[in-house]
């Protein structure tokens, strides 16, 4: 163990070289400038080697691509119309991820709102949704009240819909997107701005879809990086997703994520060695598509790999807000460990037993492993991180003060973390694993009503 005042020195060091270095925002910045990496494109190749050329340039001996199977899409074309538009008006349409797509000339449909989308407005609409194309809202992502985008996908198909349209609720003439399942989709779906779901909710009648994608055998690669404590310890995984969707700069989601997880190993590499336990750095791809990187990977494991991991902690969206939320995933002696690690930390942060379904810990979590996602913006509405998913999701939305905030609180938990001789938390069985994910999106951690 690293004596208490030299870890508390190490910290302050680490903390003053993010906040008086341009290295976290020159990072940050250089994968903003890659592109949107959507999976598959040249884009998600260069940031794949934008981040190993990083890794080995600052002294990462053991940087590794861990390549997996999944099934491509894409989509050539995404249009939509109606019979007598307004002057002048077009609309802005994103396919969500593995939609299907429509004959080819598209389809004319009914439209039916279902408002946001809830349990009961799909009962009350019964069967007059199906064969027409649903138009529900977007949540927005990160609150506890939010209904994830697959809640309403999944009724929609089971009820015999012929298309959804999910409605961004900012303004902004943007559209959102997102993705349907990793099994892939039988109905058309796609995301439109909030301006253009108001017209068609005013209009009714029937619009005019032309979805044309195409889907194949892929490979990616996520990107792990080893370096190793004192060999006596556990191990320590840190990650982040790099990949992003085909729209804006996924500045947000996930190039803080990314920049951060990347400034973490600049700074560590020279203290490979000295630390109780091991620290590997994930950098997963498909992420978006149905966290298939994550779970490709936590499905390789062994149960002996699985109980050599003491924490996941996994960073995604952690600026474009202030306000960072810990979210510890039901483990309620996890969250006890961040809170106590966490009372001396300057930024504005504040520690959750609340479940995420949504980010590449839930596969760690699945396996029963402590897990931690550090989002920013949670239940904050009108904070900028809900400018992702969606063309918006650009450099201006995120602060150079907030996502050193956020390195900074990352580091504090990462360190303690590193150097722990006693288990952070409990490793939960199957049952109780499966038991804290009972739905994509948040949920309450055990005991807490809904």
């Amino acid at each position: 163990m690293i004596m208490a005042d030299s870890a508390d020195n190490l910290l302050l060091g680490i903390t003053g070289e993010i906040q008086s270095r341009p290295d976290l925002w020159r990072t940050f910045l250089g994968l903003c400038d890659l592109g949107p990496r959507f999976c598959g494109t040249p884009s998600e190749r260069a940031a794949l080697e934008y981040i190993e050329a990083k890794l080995k340039g600052w002294g990462a001996a053991d940087v590794s691509r861990w390549e997996f199977d999944y099934t491509g899409w894409r989509c050539d074309l995404c249009e939509l119309s109606i019979p007598a538009p307004p002057p002048g008006w077009e609309f802005g349409i994103l396919p969500l991820v593995y939609s299907a797509g429509t004959p080819t000339g598209g389809i004319d449909l009914e439209t039916i709102d279902l408002r946001r989308g809830t349990p009961g407005d799909f009962e009350r609409a019964g069967d007059a949704i199906r064969g027409r194309a649903v138009i529900v809202d977007a949540d927005y992502s990160f609150a506890t009240h939010s209904i994830h985008r697959r809640r309403k996908f999944l009724p929609s198909v089971e009820g015999g819909a012929a298309a959804l349209f999910l409605v961004n609720p900012r303004p902004g003439r943007f559209p959102v997107t997102g993705s349907t399942t990793a099994s892939g989709s039988s109905i058309p779906a796609a995301g439109i701005s909030r301006e253009d779901g108001a017209l068609l909710r005013r209009l009714g009648g029937k619009v005019h879809l032309n979805l044309q994608v195409e889907t194949s055998p892929a490979r990616a690669a996520n990107l792990i990086a080893r370096l190793p404590g004192r060999g006596e310890g556990r191990t320590v995984v840190l990650s982040a997703h790099y990949d992003g969707h085909n729209c804006g700069e996924s500045a947000l989601d996930n190039a803080t994520g990314v920049a951060v997880t990347l400034e973490m190993a600049r700074l560590l590499v020279p203290y490979t060695g000295k630390f109780f336990n091991d620290l590997e750095i994930h950098f997963f791809t498909v992420e978006e598509w149905s966290l298939q990187g994550s779970r490709a990977y936590a499905d390789s494991l062994s149960e002996d790999n699985v109980k050599q991991i003491a924490l996941n902690l996994n960073l995604d969206v952690v600026a474009g807000s202030p306000k960072l939320t810990f979210l510890c995933n039901g483990f309620g002696d996890l969250a006890e460990w961040a809170r106590e690690t966490l009372r001396d930390e300057p930024a504005r942060c504040e520690v959750s037993e609340w479940v995420a379904h949504n980010s590449d810990h839930a596969n760690f979590l699945r396996r029963g492993i402590p897990s931690i996602r550090l989002l920013a913006g949670m239940n904050e509405e009108d904070s900028d991180c809900g400018f992702h998913l969606s063309p918006a999701d650009t450099t201006d939305k995120v602060r150079r003060e907030d996502l050193a905030a956020a390195a900074g609180a990352a580091a504090r938990v990462l360190l303690a973390a590193l150097d722990s001789e006693l288990p952070l938390a409990r490793m939960r069985t199957g049952a109780e694993a499966a038991a804290l994910l009972p739905h994509y999106g948040f949920a309450p951690p055990p005991g807490e009503g809904e």
